[in-house]
């Protein structure tokens, strides 16, 4: 029988097709890395990759794959299972989730986790929602926190939240588009939400579609009807604060974000709930996890304390006029 190393080592060439690439990202040499590949060569009697022209898998590599996936989910979920007859103290968890967001929750979650299982490791990956969905599916996390994620016959929901989108813009950048006539907008905006047909002439810091964030926003624009005016685009909203803080774009975040930098946002900024036809415009946060994935005791303390956590976040009113400064 082969080794659970030398699979492990497999699975994770198979992921980046490239030697090089695979061994510096383990911290091993690539002639560690080939040993262990042809380690199982030799005991099944097949070749695994294609060299040439580039590396790929062989059909036999393909099968060994499944194989080699199946012997990993089904080992980490025995580790899980002996943990929670023995009622283990010590162990790992394997987190997925996206920095901007983590860097908020995480610090709150993880001390309070800590106080109870001080010996459990925490591994952090760190990726965008469509690459933690497919690492989630392929048993590679205990459990991710994503963005609009789709639930799936291999996926469920451990739980979900509401992380409504806002449209902030200080009352200098609204003065200077909009002259001294901005106390009807604002007043509209705060009560019924910020409809973008009431800000076509503003310049906007513009997120990245890649970011399912951006590609909402970019939908409320084409409802409004026009193309915004460009000022910056930007991946994350973590520039947001300092952007309107100076009056140089109007700006979105999530509510979750907002919740984090609020305290940085100046008194002349108003913040404004968006709105698409009449509508919030919302992102549903969700824990995911795989269906064949044991969850032991240390990950369902930290699930029960991450819910907590978003709950509490969730509730937070964010919402306000600002106040104008001469």
């Amino acid at each position: 029988m082969t080794d659970l190393t030398s699979l492990y080592y497999f699975m994770e060439a198979a992921k980046d097709l490239h030697i090089t690439l695979t061994a510096k990202r383990l911290y091993i040499t690539q002639q560690t890395l080939s040993n262990h590949i042809m380690r199982i060569e030799n005991h099944y009697g097949v070749k695994l990759f294609h060299r040439h022209p580039k590396l790929q898998l062989t059909s036999a590599g393909r099968e060994v794959l499944r194989f080699a996936e199946e012997t990993y989910r089904q080992e980490q979920n025995l580790k899980g299972i002996l943990a929670d007859n023995i009622q283990s103290e010590t162990g790992e968890i394997t987190i997925g989730a996206s920095s901007p967001r983590s860097n908020y929750y995480l610090p709150d979650v993880l001390k309070k986790f800590s106080a109870h299982y001080p010996n459990v490791m925490i591994n952090l990956v760190d990726k965008t929602s469509g690459e933690l969905e497919r690492l989630t599916r392929n048993n590679q996390l205990d459990f991710s926190v994503t963005v609009d994620s789709e639930i799936t016959p291999q996926i469920f929901s451990r739980c979900e939240h509401s992380d409504p989108i806002y449209f902030c813009v200080s009352d200098k950048l609204l003065r200077k588009y909009y002259g001294g006539n901005i106390s009807a907008i604002k007043e509209k905006a705060i009560t019924y939400g910020a409809d973008l047909k009431d800000f076509a002439l503003l310049p906007f810091m513009i997120i990245s579609a890649h970011n399912r964030m951006g590609r909402k926003i970019n939908e409320c624009f084409s409802t409004a009807g026009y193309a915004p005016k460009v000022y910056l685009n930007a991946t994350y909203t973590t520039i947001m604060a300092p952007l309107c803080n100076a009056a140089l774009a109007g700006c979105f975040t999530s509510h979750m974000n907002l919740s984090r930098w609020k305290k940085d946002i100046d008194d002349d900024v108003n913040i404004f709930p968006l709105v698409q036809e009449g509508e919030p415009v919302m992102l549903t946060l969700r824990v995911i996890c795989s269906r064949q994935r044991y969850l032991n005791h240390h990950c369902r303390y930290f699930l029960d304390i991450l819910d907590e956590q978003f709950a509490m976040i969730e509730t937070a009113r964010l919402a306000k006029i600002g106040t104008a400064t001469k």
